[in-house]
């Protein structure tokens, strides 16, 4: 798998904001044997504009990781043949909402299709390596003390000359590629395959545009999840709690369930607040009703 890197992820911002963001890329690349190339249409520009600037702003545990980012590709081994010259123009989407001068300053628009485009010839898997920024690729929902950020880009579309229609995931975190629907969705939604009994099923056309990913429900943002039921944060200051709030709206489903709303473990939570996907506590006054049953996704 072959891996492209978003120069957002090279803007300046706070050291703790650089380091946390490199070493989820850095993470990614490990878990997922992703390979950086340093592929002439964009990588000499990524660090003579970008990340060489950022690199002397930075104080030394920053640095490191933008420094391990850099070795990780400069010992990659990865051949990939340059764009045949007969190639043409072609076709790609998406691009620009990441990569034109509006998020940027300046155009990369060019840049990074036609180093996608190298990508996709040589390996069926390639993936954009990105940062979430509000305005760019982040909507903040915000309503009854709940915060709902909505991903608008997360994924890319190319087509080489000769070669068939691809679609690039844009990776934010880790889990985007173990559940593909977690770059759309909070990765933090606990899925079937955590062993969740009360699990986030995604909708079955999760990656269109025109499947509704969220909704307004009891006055808080929510994933629709494809049993129509809505997964809220809690009501809780700078979105802490560790669980969310379900409110299904199924009765069939609320009737095996026994209750309207429940609050369910997130993915990635402490192990003292439970087992992700399960129960995290049930209020006194619903105390008896639960029944304990679950669901499984379709």
């Amino acid at each position: 798998m072959i891996g492209l890197l978003d120069p957002a992820l090279f803007l300046p911002r706070s050291d703790q904001e650089v380091e946390h963001d490199l070493s989820l890329v850095i993470r990614t690349c490990r878990e997922h044997a992703i390979q950086l190339v340093q592929l002439d249409e964009y990588w000499p520009d990524l660090w003579t504009d970008f990340a060489r600037p950022l690199e002397r702003q930075l104080g030394p545990s920053a640095k490191r990781a933008l420094q391990e980012l850099r070795k990780r590709a400069e010992s990659s081994t990865r051949y990939v043949p340059a764009l045949a010259a007969t190639a043409g123009r072609a076709w790609w989407a998406g691009f620009a909402q990441l990569f034109g001068t509006q998020a940027l300053g300046v155009s990369w628009e060019d840049k990074l299709a036609r180093a996608t485009l190298r990508a996709v010839v040589a390996d069926s898997e390639v993936v954009m390596l990105t940062r979430r920024m509000p305005g760019r690729n982040v909507v903040s929902h915000v309503a009854g003390g709940s915060t709902l950020e909505e991903t608008t880009r997360w994924v890319l579309h190319v087509q080489p000359k000769g070669i068939g229609p691809r679609q690039i995931l844009c990776v934010h975190h880790p889990r985007n590629l173990r559940q593909r629907w977690t770059a759309r969705y909070d990765w933090r939604l606990p899925s079937s395959s955590d062993g969740a009994r009360y699990p986030f099923c995604p909708p079955r056309y999760w990656w269109k545009g025109a499947t509704p990913a969220h909704r307004t429900i009891e006055s808080r943002p929510a994933w629709l999840d494809d049993h129509g039921s809505g997964w809220a944060r809690p009501n809780i200051p700078r979105g802490a709690g560790y669980h969310w709030d379900v409110f299904i709206q199924s009765p069939a489903l609320q009737q095996a369930v026994g209750l309207r709303q429940i609050n369910v473990v997130e993915f990635g939570a402490p192990s003292v607040e439970g087992n992700a996907g399960h129960l995290h506590h049930i209020p006194d006054a619903k105390l008896g009703k639960s029944t304990g049953t679950g669901w499984s996704c379709r």
